[in-house]
């Protein structure tokens, strides 16, 4: 056994034995840049593992095509069920590395340049936005932004990146007719018509696996504040609480 594996081993139990608790995660992901900064087939090895227990789908499976033998029967297997999550996961979906007291202020420091969305409150959190430090040019004012979106946008304009300010301002949607969440995919109940329009012409959408649905409750719409996969269900301890929602058939279930 090499010491990547035993290092692996250990972390993975710690990451288990807290059901996914942030200081395990900021293990692994320390784990996975020491492993990528290694040129070998051993770290690279124990890396596809890492990449599959973060749920970096795409990277495990392309870096176990890059360094694998596929005429080994148990490396096939492994790569046909690393190409399915692959295909219908990519890297989206990864645990969020756990931000440092820096990076939160650092992420405070911009939100106050952003625009509010009542209805996705912290975009960045969440992935809608992208940042870059070489400025991108928003597709609707024409203006440099490090701040871009790049989520969901349903328009016949081949629209490549929009600033936070088009989006809150409405600009974006008018300019192109677009609609950043499908209206037909939204939970009945809320009446007022001004709450749809701020919905879907001024609120940054998000990446689901599948079409992406808008809850409501109590005559408004929901705000829309993370992503929640298994781990996250059994490290809040309502993992057997959700499966028990006579919502999920067997499939569903399994899914889950």
């Amino acid at each position: 056994m090499t010491e990547y594996q035993q290092k692996y081993i250990q972390l993975k139990n710690q990451y288990d034995k807290t059901n996914g608790g942030c200081e395990s995660i900021v293990a692994l992901y320390g784990f996975k840049e020491e492993l990528e900064k290694i040129d070998s087939v051993e770290a690279k090895t124990v890396l596809v593992y890492v990449y599959d227990l973060l749920d970096l789908k795409q990277s495990a499976y392309n870096l176990l095509v890059e360094i694998g033998d596929t005429s080994d029967k148990k490396t096939a297997k492994r790569l046909a069920q690393l190409k399915k999550s692959a295909d219908t996961m990519g890297d989206r979906f990864a645990l969020p590395k756990p931000k440092t007291e820096a990076e939160k202020l650092q992420e405070k420091e911009k939100l106050v340049g952003l625009p509010y969305f009542q209805y996705h409150p912290n975009p960045l959190e969440t992935g809608a936005f992208e940042q870059s430090e070489e400025p991108v040019i928003c597709d609707c004012c024409g203006n440099p932004t490090n701040i871009f979106y790049e989520s969901p946008f349903y328009s016949i304009d081949d629209v490549e990146c929009l600033c936070p300010q088009c989006i809150a301002n409405g600009a974006a949607a008018e300019k192109f007719d677009g609609e950043f969440q499908d209206e037909s995919y939204l939970d009945k109940g809320v009446k007022d018509n001004s709450k749809l329009d701020e919905l879907i012409h001024r609120t940054p959408g998000y990446h689901g696996w599948q079409q992406e649905y808008w809850r409501a409750h109590c005559g408004d719409f929901c705000a829309f504040i993370g992503y929640v996969g298994a781990k996250e269900l059994r490290a809040m301890g309502i993992m057997e609480e959700v499966l028990d929602d006579p919502l999920w058939n067997d499939n569903a279930k399994e899914l889950i």
